[in-house]
C-alpha cells in the first residue's frame, strides 16, 4: 500500500469496532509519543457516549489493538477493552486535545499560527503506521471540517491558479503547552498504572532552545500569560534569561510576576545586575524583595546598588560587569588574565586600569594589547591613549549618549564621587536608551 495522506478532520469521531463487526465506541482523539520527526500514533481514546474527545467517558485503546482503518471505520484487532480513563504520560500530545483550534509557534517562520486541522500519513501494508506529518494552517484545512473542501479548493485554484493548502511540516511546529485534561492536572494516574506521572507534564520547547533568545522573545511577547509561563519554565536557565533580557522592562517585570517564584528566582540570577535592576523596579517592591531574598547575598546587593540610582542617570544604565586589572601588568600578562577570565564579548572591549582605591587610572582596548610589546607595561600603553573619558553615576541618559558619541567609544566607564570606578555602559546599553523601545507593542500583545 502506498503512502496515505491523512486529515485530524477525517477521522474524528469515526465508529470503532470490534472484531465482529459490533460498535465499541467513536474515535474522540488520537495520542502521538513526541520522538523523530515524525511522531507516532501510539492510541486513541475511544468516546465511550457524550463528550468530546476527553472527558470522563473516554478509555485509551493502544493503537497495536487496531486491526484495520476504513473510510468509515476503526475495527479493533481485539475485543479485549481496558476501560481505564485516559492519563496522559511525559511526551504524549492528543492531536485533537492539544493541537486542533490551538495556537503553535511556526519555528521557521517565528510566528504563531492557528491550527485548522492536522496532517497524518500512514505507512506499511495495511496503513497503520500512521505519523504526525504536519499542520494546515490554512483556509482549505477550516473548509475541509466544514465539509466544503471541494469548492473551496476549486475556488482557491480559480482565483490564485494554484492549490491553497498550507500545511507547515511538523518538524518546524512547536506546540505551545498542553491542555488540562479533567482531574488531571498534574498527568497522575491510578496508584500501579502504566500511565501515571511523577510531576507535572510539560514540553520540552526543544525546537525553540535552537533559535537565538532575541527571536524566542519576539514569540513570547506575542503569547498570552500562562502561555509565557509554560514556554519560558520548559527552558534553560540561560536561554530563559536571555530571552527575558531581550523583552522590555514593563514585561520582563509581567514575566517574573507570573512566573513560579522558584523559577522566577533560577532566571533573575541570571540576569545581568543592571537587567535584574531594570526589572524588579517594575515590580511591586514586596515581589522585588521576595526574590532579591532568593539570590545569593552578593549578588543581591549588586542589584540594590543599581536599583538606588535614579531613572535615567548613568548609574541607573550601567552593567557592573566589566575587567579592571592593576596598570602594573605587561601586556603580555593581560592577555594571559584575559585567557582565564573568559569575559563575555560585551565587557571586553576595554580593560580598565584601577589604582589601590578604585579610581580611573587609564583605559586599553583589545588593539592596543595585541600590538603593544609583550613586556610592555599596560601603564604605559594607556598614557599613549591619552586621557581616560568619564561619567559620573548621577550624569543623566543623554549626557552619556553625547559623550559616546563624542568620543567613538564602545563604553565609556562610569564613576562615583571620587573618581572611583564603578560601572561600565557600553554602546549597546546607550543605543537601547536612546532609540524607541523595539518591543514596546509587542508587550500589549497577550495581556
Amino acid at each position: 500500500m502506498a503512502t496515505q495522506v491523512l486529515y485530524l478532520s477525517q477521522v474524528l469521531e469515526r465508529r470503532v469496532l470490534d472484531p465482529r463487526g459490533d460498535p465499541v465506541g467513536h474515535l474522540g482523539d488520537l495520542v502521538v509519543r513526541l520522538e523523530g520527526q515524525y511522531p507516532p500514533v501510539i492510541g486513541l481514546t475511544l468516546r465511550l457516549a457524550g463528550g468530546r474527545g476527553i472527558g470522563p467517558l473516554s478509555a485509551f485503546t493502544p493503537w497495536d489493538l487496531v486491526g484495520t482503518i476504513s473510510p468509515n471505520a476503526v475495527v479493533l484487532s481485539s475485543a479485549r477493552l481496558n476501560l481505564e480513563r485516559f492519563r496522559r504520560r511525559q511526551n504524549e500530545l492528543l492531536l485533537r486535545t492539544d493541537l486542533l483550534d490551538q495556537q503553535v509557534i511556526d519555528v521557521s517562520g517565528r510566528k504563531l499560527v492557528r491550527v485548522n486541522d492536522v496532517q497524518l500519513v500512514a505507512l506499511g501494508p495495511m496503513g497503520l503506521n500512521v505519523r504526525l506529518a504536519g499542520v494546515d494552517v490554512g483556509l482549505l484545512g477550516l473548509a475541509r471540517r466544514l465539509g466544503i473542501e471541494r469548492p473551496i479548493a476549486w475556488l482557491g485554484r480559480r482565483l490564485t491558479g494554484r492549490d491553497i493548502d498550507r500545511v507547515i511540516p511538523w518538524q518546524d511546529i512547536e506546540p505551545i503547552d498542553l491542555a488540562e485534561l479533567p482531574g488531571d492536572e498534574a498527568g497522575a494516574g491510578p496508584p500501579g498504572s502504566d500511565r501515571t506521572a511523577t510531576r507535572p507534564i510539560r514540553l520540552a520547547h526543544s525546537k525553540l532552545a535552537a533559535l537565538h533568545a532575541s527571536e524566542v522573545a519576539e514569540l513570547v511577547a506575542m503569547l498570552s500569560a500562562p502561555e509565557r509561563t509554560a514556554v519560558l519554565e520548559s527552558l534553560e536557565a540561560g536561554l530563559a534569561a536571555e530571552t527575558i533580557g531581550e523583552l522590555e522592562p514593563e514585561m520582563r517585570a509581567d514575566v517574573l510576576e507570573d512566573l513560579p517564584r522558584e523559577s522566577a528566582i533560577e532566571i533573575l540570577a541570571e540576569l545581568p545586575p543592571d537587567e535584574a535592576a531594570d526589572t524588579l523596579a517594575e515590580v511591586p517592591q514586596d515581589v522585588a524583595d521576595e526574590l532579591l531574598q532568593g539570590l545569593e547575598p552578593a549578588e543581591a546587593e549588586e542589584v540594590r546598588t543599581l536599583m538606588a540610582y535614579p531613572e535615567d542617570t548613568a548609574g541607573a544604565m550601567m552593567s557592573t560587569s566589566f575587567v579592571a586589572l592593576p596598570s602594573s601588568l605587561t601586556a603580555e600578562d593581560t592577555i594571559t588574565e584575559l585567557r582565564r577570565l573568559a569575559p563575555p564579548a560585551d565587557e571586553i572591549y576595554y580593560v580598565y586600569l584601577v589604582g589601590e582605591n578604585g579610581e580611573v587610572d587609564g583605559v586599553v582596548s583589545l588593539r592596543d594589547l595585541i600590538v603593544a610589546d609583550p613586556k610592555q607595561r599596560i601603564g604605559e600603553v594607556a598614557r599613549a591613549r591619552g586621557p581616560v573619558v568619564t561619567v559620573p553615576a548621577t550624569a543623566s541618559k543623554d549626557e552619556v549618549v553625547e559623550a559616546i558619541d563624542k568620543y567613538n567609544l564602545l563604553a565609556i566607564p562610569v564613576v562615583d564621587d571620587e573618581s572611583r570606578l564603578v560601572g561600565v555602559v557600553t554602546v549597546d546599553d546607550a543605543l537601547a536608551e536612546a532609540l524607541p523601545p523595539r518591543r514596546h507593542w509587542l508587550g500589549r500583545i497577550g495581556r
